[in-house]
């Protein structure tokens, strides 16, 4: 608006423009993020000169500030000109009013934020990735703050007026297990408790039939309270409950919060190997084990299996959570905020320090035996503000590289499967006939390697696409493609790409022209030559993709007493890097 007057472009494609540039406003918007907005992976040779043109329709915009920086652009506006700034400054203020004690105060400015609101984000427009992406997280900010304004409410006695406002919410979001947590307790406070018990029967329909999952430890001891008639889940008369919706979890109540549990093949030697590491006490602090190895080798299926396996070893909880893509990882704090969720704390009442929120999960822990699993960890660092107290207590880590730290005593690479399991895996899923009479078997298990999750996803490829055989399904893998596999079907690169991600981009690019250029067998000279490096820089690059377990090593001896190192890139991983643009997975 300018005057009043709107003055939004109605192009589509000056619009997107306009839309990556508000929500980086005041930052510099390079170049490169612009023409993936506006053309994905395929821009047309005219790019540059295209959206030369559309950056010239929107400075002739009145009211728009929009500079060239090196590199991008800067559309420089006020603090308080955009909604989405305007919201999370509210919202901001809330959080701090909650934290503080002032929970009215809280309530009042959590209210006024999610006011800002005037309908789903960006809904006006045809979003290419980076904006889409920006505005499901808009959409999922919106939803973390309006779930704290329902507890803020609740705090306050609020729940009469949120019953109705709760059931729209639980209808739309079936699986959102917090929204139906804060209703089960409203109508439970209103003298409603045969609807707060339906509330927990319906979301378990859903759950089961849905995602194969029971309700979390949160919501299964609330429908545990709500049975019993629990007084303590009453509001006290006269004042406001301090800083938890719901009591906190009691020695008397086993948090358990792990994924479903899934049949391993050829892992009963490791499962009963990590099984005893984990139940002997470390003696100070407690045992931390990292389980690691190359993409795909089933390191979270293996930690989780174990985990369900170990329930009488750690009768006070066994609780799983992930740091997420490598690339993107989250935060130490958000970890240990669900951490404190599975336990029985609200998120609006914890506190914002990191420090803080491992305090108060010391505190839980001491004098418990509890496990956690803490899955695709990269760095050594995160783990250490997740530890427990107690020295009975264990902590079950699955990296992504060889992980190294005082806390952790030896750690376990967890090896391929033998041909004779991976044969099971493809038998069991695609039947004997379609593997056996033209080489198809050794096909797979010279591919695969005995990773089982590359070989999980390309049977669930070839059972999505019954005609194909499996040379049709190498054949296609081998095919060159710009862009990454996304994950809306199998494929047997997920794996590889993932941990790729994780790497620094120079690193990754290196990585991807060795792919190119290297054979399967690479000595350090060799890769110092197609890198152009030296050869001690080169040979720490290696032994760094050896660490994320990227590159294998074999010892050779030239029949004198000297000895020296080769390295292998294993078939699979050149395969999904040659057919990657550089940096496609960074």
């Amino acid at each position: 608006m300018n005057d009043g007057v709107n003055v939004t472009p109605s192009a589509p494609k000056v619009r997107q423009v306009l839309a990556l540039l508000a929500l980086r406003a005041n930052g510099t918007v390079p170049l490169h993020q612009l023409v993936e907005e506006l053309w994905e992976e395929r821009p047309p040779s005219s790019a540059a000169t295209t959206l030369q043109t559309y950056i010239y329709q929107l400075r002739k915009l009145p009211g728009l500030n929009l500079e060239t920086t090196p590199g991008g652009y800067r559309l420089s506006v006020p603090r308080d000109s955009l909604d989405s700034i305007r919201f999370a400054e509210l919202a901001g203020r809330g959080r701090q009013a909650m934290e503080d004690g002032r929970v009215a105060e809280a309530a009042d400015l959590l209210h006024e934020a999610l006011a800002v609101w005037r309908g789903p984000a960006l809904s006006d427009l045809a979003p290419g990735p980076i904006v889409g992406i920006d505005a499901l997280r808009l959409a999922e900010q919106r939803y973390e703050v309006l779930e704290e304004r329902i507890d803020a409410d609740l705090m306050l006695g609020r729940h009469h007026r949120l019953i109705s406002e709760l059931t729209a919410l639980a209808a739309d979001n079936p699986t959102r297990e917090g929204l139906h947590a804060k209703l089960m307790l409203s109508l439970y406070r209103a003298g409603r408790r045969p609807d707060a018990l339906e509330v927990f029967q319906r979301i378990r329909r859903v759950l089961i039939r849905e995602l194969g999952l029971e309700p979390y430890s949160e919501l299964q001891w609330l429908h545990q309270q709500v049975l019993a008639g629990d007084r303590g889940l009453d509001l006290p008369a006269g004042r406001v409950v301090g800083r938890a919706v719901y009591p906190a979890a009691t020695a008397a109540q086993e948090p358990v919060k792990l994924p479903a549990d899934v049949p391993l093949i050829g892992r009963d030697a490791e499962l009963a190997k990590v099984g005893q590491m984990l139940r002997e006490p470390a003696g100070q602090g407690p045992t931390c084990v990292c389980v690691a190895g190359a993409p795909g080798v089933g390191t979270t299926s293996f930690t989780v299996a174990l985990a369900h396996r170990l329930a009488d070893a750690f009768p006070d909880g066994r609780l799983y959570v992930s740091f997420g893509d490598p690339a993107t990882p989250r935060t130490v704090g958000d970890v240990l905020g669900e951490l404190l969720e599975a336990i029985g704390h609200v998120r609006a009442g914890l506190p914002a320090e990191v420090a803080e929120r491992a305090a108060l999960l010391r505190a839980w822990t001491a004098g418990r035996r509890v496990l956690l699993v803490v899955d695709h960890v990269s760095d050594a660092h995160q783990v250490t503000p997740l530890l427990p107290e107690d020295s009975r207590s264990a902590v079950l880590v699955a990296g992504y590289r060889r992980l190294y730290g005082g806390h952790f005593g030896t750690p376990v690479d967890l090896s391929p499967i033998g041909p004779e399991q991976s044969l099971e895996l493809f038998f069991g899923a695609l039947g004997r006939e379609r593997l056996l009479g033209d080489g198809s078997a050794r096909l797979m298990l010279d591919l695969f390697g005995g990773l089982p999750g590359p070989m999980a996803e390309a049977v669930g490829l070839l059972e999505l696409r019954p005609h194909w055989s499996v040379r049709q399904l190498v054949d296609w893998m081998s095919r060159d493609r710009p862009t990454a596999p996304t994950h809306e079907r199998p494929h047997p690169f997920h794996h590889v790409r993932r941990r790729c991600g994780g790497l620094d981009p120079r690193a990754g690019d290196a990585l991807v022209k060795l792919a190119g250029e290297a054979d399967e067998v690479l000595t350090v000279e060799q890769a110092a030559r197609i890198l152009d490096m030296g050869s001690d820089a080169a040979e720490e690059f290696l032994e760094e993709l050896v660490e994320f377990f990227l590159l294998e090593v074999d010892l050779v001896r030239d029949g004198s007493s000297e000895r020296y190192f080769q390295y292998r890139m294993p078939r699979l991983l050149r395969m999904a890097l040659r057919t990657a643009s550089v940096g496609a997975f960074v």
